[in-house]
């Protein structure tokens, strides 16, 4: 019995004193780039520019169609095209707006068979694909600002607004 105690003794000892692991690149898994600015699993919004939007050396963004959504953290806008990375537009304002209505959650008094006619109603809606807990509203749109001679971007994500700017 004597050596056991010891023996858990020693082991807590050597745990107390031991360097505590450390990650060898300085960074934890969920900063690293590849996780942070990877694209989204979910369907991202659709962005349509009609004009070239480059620098004086030519690069920037041709027109055409690309897909734009935010990073984790909603730090960044990033831009794709047929899945690869084109642009990383930094985040000039965020707004979240409120969804929840207190009204919404208010019960109502209703007889039972208006209550199933009610159900059933919905459950149809639910078989037709049209669920609204799972509807997500994207949209993206780009504007031209003549006075800065910069580009915004507003997208638009069901109760998230963000704002990014290109200026060259």
């Amino acid at each position: 019995m004597i050596l056991d105690n010891n023996l858990i003794a020693y082991e807590y000892y050597k745990n107390q004193y031991t360097p505590k692991a450390v990650y060898t690149s300085g960074e934890k898994d969920e900063t690293k780039l590849v996780d942070k600015y990877s694209p989204n699993k979910q369907a991202s919004a659709v962005l349509i520019l009609e004009d070239d939007i480059v620098n004086n050396e030519g690069y920037g963004l041709k027109k055409g169609f690309y897909n734009i959504c935010p990073d984790k953290y909603l730090d960044f806008l990033l831009i794709y095209q047929s899945g690869d990375l084109k642009a990383k537009i930094p985040v000039y304002k965020t707004e979240i707006f409120e969804t929840t209505n207190p009204e919404q959650f208010k019960p109502e008094k209703m007889s039972y068979s208006k209550f199933k006619r009610k159900q059933q109603k919905e459950y149809r809606k639910y078989l037709k694909g049209e669920n609204p807990a799972e509807v997500e509203w994207k949209e993206a749109q780009i504007l031209y600002i003549e006075e800065q001679k910069s580009w915004v971007i507003v997208y638009n994500f069901n109760n998230i607004s963000l704002v990014g700017v290109i200026k060259f």
